[in-house]
């Protein structure tokens, strides 16, 4: 009886090759160990087909333990990430106190010789295409995290006439940065307020004549990392579940 039962490893060993390779969002190389053993044991063989019934869930969430949330969707409990979501989609917004606009343009008129950041500067027409009346507000996060909803005072009574003539000044961080080193320096570059993406880091100080809060799409110069660097060498931190969060449904720059 033992020997039928071995008999049977390299089958399912087969069977959970088959099963993770057709998707594309399980990662084997996490996952490929704690799926076989949940296969050999059956603890996942779950048809999800009636979603309001799964008798098995719990066994596989168990078996699965603390691989459940990367290896979910291996074993069919949970949909494959999709490709075409992207986090810089999410960001955190925030208008800052004191703004010091001389002193911003002073430091992004030129390239930074040191490589700190990278300016770009854009008609601020472009950021009236998308701002909508009616719809001027912003979220912030205050010290204890807390949300807060504001007018943007800035966008009230615009003047289109002498927006004509403006541009907007922004400067991306070269460098992947926390949320809150990204408020401190923005606020040290005199900068009017600041977006910061989700997805790795990217820091983008905005300055005091543009409309809105920016470009829409991080483009930090090494943010991401290179291929092969250490993580550890950014202060980069995942976002907290209670920042804000601006879902951005516009990829316009």
């Amino acid at each position: 009886m033992a020997l039928s039962q071995w008999s049977m490893v390299p089958v399912l060993l087969l069977a959970v090759l088959f099963y993770l390779t057709p998707t594309e969002g399980c990662n084997e190389a996490i996952c490929a160990s704690v799926v076989s053993k949940c296969m050999l044991l059956k603890s996942c063989e779950c048809e999800m087909l009636d979603k309001g019934n799964c008798s098995c869930c719990t066994d596989c969430h168990q078996c699965l333990a603390d691989y459940y949330m990367d290896c979910c969707d291996c074993v069919g409990m949970c949909a494959p990430p999709d490709p075409n979501e992207n986090m810089y989609k999410t960001s955190s917004i925030e208008d800052l106190s004191d703004p010091i606009p001389e002193l911003f343009n002073v430091l992004t008129q030129e390239p930074d010789a040191l490589f700190r950041w990278t300016s770009y500067s854009y008609p601020v027409h472009e950021d009236v295409l998308f701002f909508k009346p009616g719809m001027d507000f912003a979220v912030t996060v205050d010290k204890q995290n807390k949300l807060h909803k504001v007018r943007h005072h800035h966008q009230t009574n615009l003047n289109f006439e002498k927006l004509e003539d403006m541009n907007c000044t922004v400067a991306f961080m070269s460098q992947c940065m926390s949320l809150n080193k990204c408020k401190s320096s923005c606020k040290s570059m005199g900068s009017a307020r600041y977006r910061w993406f989700h997805d790795h880091g990217c820091c983008q100080c905005v300055g005091t004549t543009c409309v809105d809060y920016g470009k829409k799409k991080p483009l930090c110069l090494k943010c991401p990392l290179p291929p092969g660097e250490e993580e550890n060498n950014y202060d980069y931190q995942p976002p907290r579940t209670d920042y804000v969060e601006e879902n951005e449904i516009d990829d316009s720059e």
